[in-house]
């Protein structure tokens, strides 16, 4: 999928993973919207208030979208740390479900309507392509560590579901990947203590370093470059296997 003159959408393009997503697709010649609850675009795309956990703010958004839609960027994500039971009692339900409706059942609406906005478009090259979606994983997609119940939950959700919607939409010309990040340098995490983060990064094998949002957009440029990157998850972690827990765990 050339991005020069394609249409693409970015969930929470205004900041992390999703705006160095954005500006990369930028560059390289792509008219971009960027599906964020707040913040500001990166000049030269057009930002779309849309709430992706609210079916009906994900429809109003994508039907503001001018013309076919060819990649679909789901990165749109917060976080949520909390033990699934201690002594004093259960785990906070709430804030599970809060986590989950935006990482996972937020890429599932968007997915939906935008996937049935790429079915219609010509196919193009001599693959006939007519469309490339890309998930924001995690290693936690894998490997989450104590306390992770939410973020797990979402992100192995949307790991699994990448090779499912591969092969629901391949028939009509369109490629699923996801991209499952390791520790990465973005506002999301940037509250957290130096000493945690050192911990983080020391199960990494090279480099020992936070990732950047930058070395996420260039894979996800890779993959619409190369259209034999269908159905599976490329990890971008340095190496990196996350323990249990750490001493930071919440229990």
């Amino acid at each position: 999928m050339d991005p020069k003159g394609a249409t693409a959408i970015v969930t929470g393009g205004n900041s992390g993973l999703g705006e160095a997503t954005a500006r990369s697709l930028l560059a390289a010649g792509a008219n971009v919207y960027s599906l964020d609850i707040g913040g500001e675009a990166p000049e030269g795309a057009t930002h779309i208030v849309c709430d992706v956990s609210d079916p009906a703010s994900v429809k109003a958004a994508v039907a503001q979208v001018e013309g076919p839609v060819h990649i679909l960027v789901n990165s749109a994500g917060i976080g949520g740390m909390g033990q699934i039971a201690t002594a004093e009692g259960p785990g906070d339900v709430a804030a599970i479900r809060k986590v989950v409706e935006v990482n996972l059942l937020g890429a599932i609406n968007v997915t939906a309507e935008v996937a049935h906005r790429m079915i219609g478009n010509d196919p193009v090259g001599e693959d006939g392509e007519r469309g490339v979606v890309v998930n924001a994983c995690s290693i936690a997609s894998f490997e989450g560590q104590e306390g992770m119940t939410a973020y797990t939950a979402a992100k192995a959700g949307l790991a699994g579901l990448t090779l499912v919607w591969t092969r629901d939409l391949g028939k009509h010309g369109i490629r699923c990947m996801g991209i499952a990040p390791g520790f990465m340098a973005t506002p999301m995490v940037a509250f957290l203590p130096e000493a945690f983060v050192a911990e983080l990064l020391k199960d990494a094998e090279f480099p020992k370093r936070a990732g950047t949002a930058t070395e996420f957009a260039k894979i996800v440029m890779t993959i619409l470059e190369n259209p034999l990157l269908n159905g599976d998850v490329i990890r971008l972690d340095a190496g990196t296997r996350p323990p249990a827990r750490t001493e930071w765990s919440v229990g």
